[in-house]
């Protein structure tokens, strides 16, 4: 797999993240409206409208860019619609991680990912006296471990099959729990698909 299209999708997705940053802090100019006078607010928010409408353009610029690029690569457009596929995977975290893995060719297993996006959990003992309950790493790739809890929480909420497995209506920790065996199974998942290539 070319390389320049792996950059492309890095700097891309990094502008991506950029803009969705302004926007958020662009929406946060209506906590102003009771502290300041209307005409004052209503000149700022004229002005906002403009700049949250360019920067909409922009964001879908850049979407159907990193589409495009990926579509021109058979392997790279293969990977992200067998990703896209599983339940509660979007655009956002497929291209994430097509990026990091380069198209899985960076990690030679699941396990190995896994461990890098700080999902695999690790015993947390010493000799034969203490022994406690098993601990994800802190040192991960944080950006991808958020994208798989959001992912994990968005399968729970809109699949059938997964919602008895992590249900709301029981305890807090059995929720968290299948929280995180889903985002390691997400992981085991999306590495499988490298294996078909």
């Amino acid at each position: 797999m070319s390389d320049q299209s792996i950059q492309q999708l890095c700097l891309l997705f990094t502008e991506r993240e950029k803009i969705l940053k302004s926007l958020t802090s662009f929406e946060k100019t209506s906590e102003n409206k009771n502290f300041i006078s209307k005409e004052v607010f209503k000149a700022v928010a004229a002005i906002n409208k403009t700049t949250v409408k360019q920067l909409e353009v922009s964001l879908k610029c850049i979407e159907d860019k990193m589409l495009s690029i990926i579509a021109e690569k058979t392997k790279l457009n293969q990977q992200y619609r067998l990703i896209t596929s599983i339940p509660g995977i979007g655009m956002q975290t497929a291209i994430y991680l097509l990026v990091t893995t380069k198209g899985f060719d960076v990690f030679d297993n699941w396990r190995q990912l896994a461990c890098y996006a700080g999902v695999a959990p690790f015993p947390y003992q010493s000799g034969t006296s203490i022994r406690r309950q098993n601990k994800v790493h802190p040192l991960a790739d944080k950006e991808l471990k958020s994208l798989l809890n959001m992912c994990a929480i968005c399968a729970v909420r809109h699949d059938k099959e997964l919602n008895p497995l992590c249900s709301l209506s029981s305890r807090k920790q059995v929720y968290i729990n299948g929280i995180h065996f889903l985002k390691f199974r997400f992981v085991h998942y999306k590495f499988s698909i490298y294996l078909w290539f």
